[in-house]
């Protein structure tokens, strides 16, 4: 049997195949054919804006808007909330309902998977539309047609789209052309299949489990969790009510967390353009990404989940779950650090379906280009837009010689530490003083307000080294000291620890700690001396605070010259 050869794709045209019905194990059959793309705009929907529903609320009521786009009323005081407008002289009709789902032609479902492994090769057998008797074939990795498997009726045929057989991945010229499209053609597809994989590792236990914990909750716009109107469980939203797991509960949701889907970053792209109408599925058990997400995002804010789910990927999953709406495109760059890719360009080309139609003349897909150059257009065209500079990449480290200018990101490295320093612009709302000088010169205007005395090192990775690394950071006088703005040192240096991350701050977050709760709570840690091996006489075990200490990873503890303290960039020198 021959190998199927393209056809050249022309317009707006992309390919679409139809998976034609079989058994389980049966042979997989296609056809391919090209359809132009085009896609009307969906209706908007008319309702009020919250602020003036807000206005005809009782005292204590407050409109939100759920991800999914409904109205929800909610009431903080009696943690109840409502479908229906608390003043029934208000008509539905006045606070909305969701907008209607794009219509498109032709019609498809779009399928978002992993391409695995591709040393075992699965045959599809591609049917000439002239007749079911005449076929060539293609190669295709093993989870792409277990999905085929999985996803094709007994009786009927079905329309996909999926890159690895709609775009010819041979031809670089079309890789140039399709791969922009793709924004296009998820946020047209009917609905976005969401493939994880086989069923293994209990994994119908962990999405039953889920798709029942997602009846009881609902989530705004802000990615805050709310009891569903009705509800069986009506305090399971709570951050601080524990769910009734058993152990292999939450083992099987770990692992459903774990699958390698969750580490792509082609992923956060295809399903934050997906409609309402996306699914999720494991072998064959199948639920609504929306009931999806709401589940993991309640689990996320959990104070109180087993370490077999605190170490797994669940509480990195908001890259994939929660609302991006307002996020700029370095706030998104900077989520999805940790999320992998198998082409360096694809760090920036991976989320161009998601950046603001301003940012997008600055940078045009283009694989020939060089890395270097991907990465440094995509930096001033940041600077240009956002009128800021988001990045500070002086002296950053990676794991091989650095072929970019010092100011220029290097998206494929490791940039973990940018997320924990994201939300520190000191400059406020006031724009960038930064001129470029082609080819590789970034001019920075900066103001001095300190100078560095000390770098006392990183937090460390280990468990064992945590503790003494604190008691290295420690200032003198820690429980009687006064610092420079007249507060306790205690209270300076535990704020420092959680990066103003407090609830006296932050009312309306309360998985946070109070200052006063942190200062309790870290009192044991804190004390005691270093003996004569550089280690703490504490015997406290430090993995217990793992929760409070989360934002000090790949950060260094910095001391002023003038008494001051704080965190800042690994490789920070002191100053003369």
């Amino acid at each position: 049997m021959s190998l199927y050869e393209y056809s050249k794709l022309v317009d707006d045209d992309i390919r679409i195949l139809t998976l034609l019905p079989g058994q389980p194990e049966s042979d997989i059959k296609i056809i391919i054919h090209h359809a132009s793309l085009r896609a009307t705009r969906e209706e908007s929907r008319q309702h009020r804006p919250l602020n003036d529903l807000q206005k005809s609320l009782p005292s204590g009521w407050v409109a939100e808007e759920t991800a999914e786009d409904r109205c929800l009323f909610w009431n903080e005081n009696l943690h109840t909330s409502s479908w229906a407008h608390p003043n029934g002289s208000v008509t539905r009709s006045l606070h909305g309902s969701p907008a209607n789902d794009i219509t498109c032609f032709p019609q498809y479902e779009a399928l978002s998977y992993t391409w695995g492994s591709t040393s075992n090769p699965q045959t599809v057998q591609v049917v000439s539309q002239g007749g079911l008797c005449e076929f060539r074939t293609l190669h295709i990795g093993e989870n792409l047609a277990s999905a085929f498997r999985h996803l094709r009726y007994p009786d009927t045929a079905r329309t996909l789209w999926a890159d690895a057989i709609c775009i010819n991945q041979s031809s670089i010229y079309e890789k140039n052309i399709q791969v922009p499209r793709m924004a296009d053609i998820f946020r047209s597809a009917v609905r976005v299949v969401i493939w994880l994989g086989q069923e293994s590792d209990n994994s119908t236990l962990a999405l039953s489990m889920l798709d029942y914990l997602a009846a009881q909750v609902e989530i705004n716009k802000a990615n805050w969790v709310r009891p569903s109107p009705g509800c069986v469980r009506q305090d399971w939203f709570d951050s601080l009510t524990d769910m009734p797991y058993d152990d292999s509960t939450w083992q099987a949701i770990a692992n459903l967390a774990n699958r390698p889907y969750f580490s792509r970053l082609w992923f956060v792209q295809e399903i934050h353009l997906s409609n309402h109408n996306a699914v999720v599925q494991c072998g064959i058990y199948q639920m609504t990404w929306k009931r999806f997400r709401r589940a993991v995002v309640c689990l996320m804010w959990k104070r109180h989940i087993p370490q077999c789910v605190s170490s797994s990927k669940l509480p990195k999953l908001g890259t994939f779950c929660y609302n991006f709406e307002g996020l700029t495109f370095a706030t998104l760059l900077q989520t999805v650090t940790h999320l992998e890719c198998f082409n360096p360009h694809d760090k920036v080309y991976g989320l161009l379906g998601l950046a603001s139609s301003n940012l997008l003349p600055h940078i045009r897909p283009e694989y020939a280009l060089p890395v270097a150059t991907v990465y440094r257009s995509l930096f001033l065209g940041l600077k240009y837009h956002l009128q800021r500079l988001h990045f500070e990449f002086c002296s950053l480290r990676t794991s091989r010689p650095r072929q970019l200018p010092s100011w220029v990101p290097d998206l494929s490295g490791n940039l973990s530490e940018l997320l924990s320093r994201a939300a520190g612009l000191v400059s406020g709302m006031s724009c960038a003083e930064a001129t470029y000088r082609a080819p590789d010169v970034l001019e920075v205007c900066g103001v001095k307000v300190a100078t560095v005395q000390s770098n006392k090192g990183t937090y460390p990775d280990g468990i064992t080294k945590r503790l003494t690394a604190l008691h290295t950071w420690k200032p003198e006088s820690l429980m009687t000291g006064i610092y420079p703005t007249g507060e306790s040192i205690l209270d300076a240096f535990i704020t420092t620890l959680v990066q103003g991350k407090l609830r006296d701050r932050f009312p309306a977050i309360v998985t946070w700690s109070s200052l006063q709760e942190l200062k309790d709570k870290l009192a044991e840690l804190l004390a005691g001396s270093m003996g004569s091996s550089d280690e703490p006489t504490s015997n406290v075990d430090i993995s217990s605070y793992a929760y409070e200490l989360r934002f000090l990873p790949e950060q260094a503890f910095i001391t002023y010259k003038t008494g001051y303290f704080g965190m800042s960039h690994r490789d920070t020198k002191p100053g003369k």
